[in-house]
């Protein structure tokens, strides 16, 4: 096993010199980023973001993607379209899942609570940025908040039901009368 380890990886090496040194060459030229519909650019090597930043790398992007799939506790085939049938391969640029459309609104909707809204607090030092966890918790569709019912008689002034209110006990005497 060692053996063949040890041959095999200076070949691969030697192999991708070539590939690694050619694209070294190639500066990006800014013309070169696909225009995403509306006349938006998108990212370098992304296809349609439009709600992303253009600045977005592919480890951002990919970190962004874990985090969403978390929040909402589904697998990336939730919002995309699933497999293209020519290639076998998730297409992640197309707009065929209708529910791709809603995460969109709902990350802009999270953008502008953290960027707008609590940017505004005058104490932010409370106020933790929102995320897609913060309602959704775990869950494709969030669940409705429904507030506890508070145990009987837990309100000032409230006695549990059955229960006689306490009779009014005279004064305690004075010590030295």
């Amino acid at each position: 096993m060692n053996r063949l380890l040890g041959c095999c990886v200076p070949v691969l090496c030697a192999g991708l010199i070539p590939v690694v040194s050619a694209t070294a060459q190639v500066p990006p030229s800014p013309a070169a980023a696909p225009a995403a519909p509306g006349g938006r650019p998108g990212a370098p090597g992304f296809k349609n973001l439009k709600v992303l930043p253009d600045t977005i790398t592919q480890n951002q992007l990919r970190d962004l993607m874990r985090e969403y799939t978390g929040d909402l506790g589904v697998e990336c085939e939730f919002c995309h379209a699933l497999r293209d049938p020519v290639t076998k391969r998730s297409d992640r640029a197309s707009d065929a899942n209708p529910v791709k459309e809603t995460a969109r609104f709902m990350i802009q909707m999270t953008d502008d609570l953290n960027n707008k809204y609590l940017a505004e607090m005058p104490d932010r030092r409370y106020a933790d940025p929102i995320t897609c966890g913060t309602c959704h918790r775990g869950e494709k569709h969030p669940s409705i908040f429904v507030p506890p019912q508070p145990p009987p008689g837990s309100r000032p002034g409230m006695a549990p039901p059955g229960v006689a209110p306490p009779a009014a006990a005279p004064p305690a005497p004075r010590p030295g009368n």
